[in-house]
């Protein structure tokens, strides 16, 4: 990398951080509050922000919701290697309205029991 390269990166992943922390901390936003209520209440507030944080880390479009490929580089950041196989069905387990995307609940209900 140049010191431009570098540079440029960095404020990119900056600003995702910044964005996802935002996210995180702003009330439920999500479209169905007894889903984050009932994660909140079996697994407290610090579950809900942090799985939040996680989610907008991926939402590199910043639309609200995950692409398989967002899921896919973001599970890839954190060490999880998928195969594109492997993310469809990731994909298709999570999207239970099968829009073809995932939201915010539909991700909470995904990781909620295993965490």
């Amino acid at each position: 990398y140049d010191l431009y390269t570098f540079y440029g990166t960095h404020l990119e992943v900056s600003s995702q951080l910044e964005y996802a922390d935002a996210q995180a901390i702003l009330p439920g936003n999500s479209n169905n509050k007894t889903i984050e209520r009932k994660w909140r209440d079996q697994r407290g507030d610090e579950f809900i922000e942090s799985t939040k944080q996680c989610f907008y880390l991926m939402d590199t479009n910043r639309d609200g919701v995950l692409t398989r490929s967002e899921l896919r580089v973001g599970m890839y950041s954190f060490g999880i290697r998928l195969s594109e196989v492997e993310s469809e069905k990731v994909t298709q387990g999570a999207d239970i309205d099968e829009s073809g995307a995932i939201d915010f609940d539909e991700f909470l209900e995904f990781v909620g029991p295993e965490g």
